[in-house]
């Protein structure tokens, strides 16, 4: 499927949802019966014979079930905050249930169901969820609501009882008629949202008023967080955050079709789908996601990608999810069973294109030289800025890969309790903030520019301009504080150019290139020779008067940030000519 045809059909399907929209009833008559979330009756009951149909869905179900046998010994949880948060526990919680309900569900062993129960009466006689975080609340009510329903009908009515007024008093009661995180604008407004209509959807036929007017309040406020999306699937908050909200907008629509109920218009929310070629697109060759922003370089099982590839008919874009599965990888995700059981029929699926560029908040180019190559070459740039919600100061900033190595990466978020214990103020966004002191979050960690050592405009934003399919141009003077600066990216095949320019700005002040990597560096005149593993990656550098030089980075600079072990940053500086330019191209290749 050409890159046309494929947007095409996500334009079809767009459409084809958003007919029946308007007419979707907000409620159908309370259901009877469960297990009723989430998976249909027909997925359950085709789960053996999907396996031995797919090798790989086999092997992920093997693993899951010697997990779930292993975590039998653990002990229950308890409910100590981490800061200001619970959602450990809340999100181990989720994890444990699902996996010993779905364990016994599919083996019939008793110890599944007696472990099952014994953490969701204990989960449900805390004194509460924690209602200050309320993400820690939503979570928890997700985890407590499809465990009393998978395992609805081997609890005694007292126990069902028990949760049944537990996900009403600690949980969905409190969002009757909305929640202030309902309004938000980001992640939290779809993990709020689609963690209370689960718990309502559990509990609907003994509260059905209780049910409909949370339903009617969480309808009215759902495309505030979807708008994240548009205009074309580029998540704002990066692969990582995208895993998280997605679950739950997932979970949400599962949930309503389980119900009888359309899916009030949620897949056809404009780049809601296209957004899984963008997730597709930020996991490189060697596995690895373009972690800008508040993320991290490993990737998860997520099982909306899962749901997105099955609505799409697109197994090809699990490919890299088959990879992790056959390396032993993807069960601790705590929604793998809902992976598992909705995975697609394996078949041989064209591959997407080789290419994604997106625009909104943080506009980004990702581009690869194929597919199911591990040697293949992969780049990965973004514009945007530090003025989104988990942004860093990394506007111009790339990651590369070649022959199944990363050689320019980005460090990556660094824990929000390691900051916050240490009373840095991390949610002030400001130009001021003691957010931007972090080193990893800060301009200087980024591969990108800086100029005279000062961090980026926090409030600025830089613009990204497709050329052609193999070139982007980003506007970086807004955040670098510049009449003008540009930084155009050619890709092809084998090679990779930055071309970066300045112009008019003050003689003689200093322009800083950087890029992090884990390669060792040897310079040779303008040209830096990076070795890893046996490969090489040469970088060469043309310009005015460029200087490069290597600078440790490995230890913490201050007592609040974390160490990154092995990584150097290869840098280039030089001074704006007296005319007030500076002009830098560099190229990536083998040799």
């Amino acid at each position: 499927m050409q890159r046309r045809e494929f947007l095409a059909a996500l334009s079809l399907l767009g459409a084809q949802l958003a007919a029946c929209r308007s007419n979707a009833p907000l409620m159908a008559a309370p259901a009877s019966g469960h297990p009723r979330l989430l998976v249909s009756a027909e997925e359950w009951a085709s789960l053996g014979a999907r396996r031995k149909a797919d090798p790989d869905l086999d092997r992920f179900a093997d693993l899951l079930l010697a997990r779930a046998r292993k975590d039998l010994s653990l002990p229950v949880l308890e409910r100590k905050l981490e800061g200001r948060r619970l959602l450990s526990v809340s999100r181990e919680f989720i994890r444990r249930t699902l996996e010993w309900a779905f364990a016994y569900r599919i083996t019939g062993e008793s110890a599944f169901l007696e472990r099952a129960r014994r953490e969701m009466l204990n989960i449900a006689a805390f004194s509460e969820w924690n209602p200050d975080h309320y993400l820690d609340v939503a979570e928890m009510t997700t985890g407590l609501a499809i465990g009393y329903d998978w395992l609805f009908d081997a609890l005694q009515p007292a126990e069902r009882s028990i949760l049944r007024r537990a996900i009403v008093d600690k949980g969905i009661a409190q969002a009757r008629q909305g929640h202030k995180t309902f309004r938000m604008t980001n992640n939290w407004n779809q993990v709020c949202i689609g963690g209370m209509v689960l718990g309502a959807l559990a509990v609907q036929e003994d509260e059905p008023a209780l049910a409909a007017d949370l339903l009617a309040a969480a309808q009215k406020e759902i495309f505030t967080g979807l708008d994240a999306y548009k205009p074309d699937g580029a998540y704002p908050e990066g692969p990582g955050y995208w895993s998280y909200g997605t679950s739950y907008s997932v979970l949400l629509i599962a949930a309503l079709r389980s119900a009888s109920m359309a899916d009030w218009g949620i897949l056809a929310a404009p780049g809601f789908i296209r957004s899984a070629e963008f997730y597709a697109h930020s996991i490189g060759p060697s596995g690895k996601h373009f972690n800008f922003a508040d993320g991290n370089e490993g990737q998860e099982l997520p099982s909306p990608i899962v749901y997105l590839a099955r609505e799409l008919g697109q197994p090809a874009l699990l490919e890299a999810k088959r990879e992790m599965i056959r390396k032993n990888q993807g069960v601790s995700e705590r929604f793998a069973p809902l992976s598992i059981l909705w995975w697609p029929e394996a078949r041989r699926g064209t591959p997407p294109p080789t290419s994604f560029i997106g625009q909104g908040p943080q506009p980004l180019a990702l581009w690869r030289s194929a597919w199911g190559d591990t040697n293949a070459l992969y780049f990965a740039i973004k514009g945007g800025g530090a003025a989104h919600n988990h942004a860093h100061m990394d506007a111009g900033s790339f990651v590369l890969e070649l022959d199944g190595l990363r050689w320019a990466k980005d460090l990556g978020m660094q824990d929000y309790y390691s900051l916050e214990s240490r009373g840095i103020d991390l949610w002030n966004m400001k130009q001021d903030s003691p957010r931007w002191q972090v080193f990893r979050l800060g301009a200087e960690a980024h591969n990108t520019l800086t100029v005279a050592g000062k961090p980026h405009k926090a409030s600025a934003m830089a613009s990204l301009t497709q050329v052609n399919a193999r070139e982007v141009l980003i506007d970086l003077a807004p955040v670098l504080g510049l009449p003008q600066a540009t930084r155009r990216v050619r890709f092809a095949d084998a090679s990779v150019e930055l071309d970066d320019k300045i112009a008019d700005a003050p003689a003689g002040t200093e322009i800083r290139w950087a890029m992090c990597t884990e390669a060792e560096i040897r310079i040779e005149g303008n040209t830096a020779i990076l070795s890893q593993r046996g490969k090489t990656l040469h970088v060469r550098f043309s310009g005015q008067g460029i200087q490069l030089s290597v600078t440790d980075v490995s230890a913490a600079r201050m007592d609040y940030d974390l160490p990154n072990p092995n990584t150097r940053q290869l840098l280039a500086s030089a001074p704006v000519a007296a005319n007030g330019s500076w002009h830098q191209t560099v190229r990536f290749s083998r040799a």
